[in-house]
Parts: C-alpha cells; sequence; structure tokens
C-alpha cells in the first residue's frame, strides 16, 4: 500500500472525501497487485501517478499508464491501411469537485494517442474516451473504469457500429469496420487463448535404471 494511504484515518473522513479514499485505496490496490505480478515490477502492466490532491491528501487527478500492446495510429492513406502498434498509453483522469453525482462524472482523457472507436483520435476534444455508462461516477469506481479502458485498449471492447450509443470517432469506426475486422487487425497476439498446460507422463512399465546418487565433498 502507498505509505500516504496508511497516514489517513478513513473514520474522519466524509462524503466527497470518503469517496476519494476509497477510490485511491482500491486503485493502489489493483496496482500494487499487477506489480507483484509483473515479470518486471518496474514496468507493472498498470501503474498511476497522481497529478492534483486536496488540501487533505486526497487524490482528485490521476496519470494512469497501461503497458499493453494497442493501437495508436493507421499507415498512409491508401485502404487497408494497416495499424501501427505501441506499448506504453498514458491517460489521465479527473475528478470534478461535483464528483461523486450524475452530473460530476469522472473525465477521461487519454494524453498519447490511441486508435479506438471510443476514443477521440483527433480535433478539440483528442483522447475523449466515452465510456457509454450512464452516471458512472456514481455507478462505477474508478478501478472498475480503468480496467475497462484496458479492456478498450486491447480491442476486447468497442463499439464502432453507427448506432446508439455512437462511436466516439466515426473515422476510427469506420476503419474497424471495413479494415482492420476483415483482415483481423484488432484481434492481437495476447489475446490468443493460453497454451494448454502439458499433460502429466504416464508411468512406464519398463524398469528404470536406478539414479546414480551425489557424492558430497
Amino acid at each position: 500500500m502507498n505509505p500516504a494511504i496508511s497516514k489517513i484515518d478513513p473514520q474522519k473522513l466524509k462524503g466527497r472525501d470518503a469517496r476519494l479514499y476509497l477510490e485511491w485505496k482500491d486503485l493502489d490496490a489493483l496496482c500494487e497487485k499487477r506489480k507483484r505480478e509483473s515479470a518486471n515490477p518496474f514496468k507493472p502492466s498498470l501503474s498511476y501517478i497522481i497529478r492534483r490532491k486536496t488540501p487533505t491528501g486526497l487524490p482528485t487527478e490521476y496519470e494512469i499508464l497501461y503497458r499493453c500492446k494497442s493501437i495508436i495510429g493507421v499507415e498512409g492513406e491508401e485502404k487497408p491501411r494497416k495499424p501501427i502498434f505501441g506499448d506504453l498509453h498514458k491517460m489521465s483522469v479527473v475528478l470534478p469537485n461535483n464528483y461523486p453525482s450524475a452530473d460530476g462524472n469522472p473525465i477521461f482523457t487519454f494524453v498519447s494517442d490511441i486508435w479506438h472507436p471510443n476514443i477521440r483520435y483527433s480535433g478539440s476534444f483528442k483522447g475523449h474516451v466515452c465510456l457509454t455508462i450512464k452516471e458512472m461516477g456514481v455507478l462505477a469506481s474508478i478501478k472498475d473504469l480503468v480496467l475497462r479502458v484496458e479492456r478498450y485498449l486491447k480491442y476486447q471492447m468497442y463499439h464502432a457500429q453507427n448506432t446508439y450509443p455512437y462511436p466516439e470517432d466515426q473515422g476510427v469506426a469506420e476503419w474497424v469496420r471495413e479494415e482492420g475486422e476483415p483482415n483481423g487487425w484488432v484481434k492481437f497476439a495476447q489475446d490468443k487463448p493460453e497454451p494448454p498446460a502439458p499433460k502429466p507422463t504416464e508411468p512406464s512399465d519398463e524398469p528404470q535404471a536406478p539414479k546414480k546418487r551425489s557424492l558430497s565433498i
């Protein structure tokens, strides 16, 4: 656990502060778990940086770092355009002053390029993430939303059809429908099922030579 979390007494927190504390604690636990599971603890698949806090030390703005294979753009202009992949992706999470409420949803924005139909690729709202969850600031935790975006990055979840709730980026959605899906480009290697574990070898009926004993020196 982040030492700063343990210095805060949750019994003294009320209202918004209590929610901010709980969100921080849950997100931190998730990232600590990923760190323990990572082959390189300095580069876990999921981590965070606190960018802004309240006067009481509770985070109101995070930077989330995802380390996974995802599409960050496409090559050229002639169709079909092959995807360009990246492995490190950064997203800002801002919790407004009226969070959590139906009008105070958290704002998720990628600060690095992401090519996904539910994330704005260009324009004045570049990087904006559409999570397609009503009242998500009330009904969903930050941890769950961060995990949902991770599924976006891996193309395990996306909405590219021109139907409600409609894609955030129509150009990317068109690429997914007409180029990405037909060519299998939205299926990544890490999404393939893991190979089955090797079957245990059956004992042989043939007599085996006795094992040589090692001599201690």
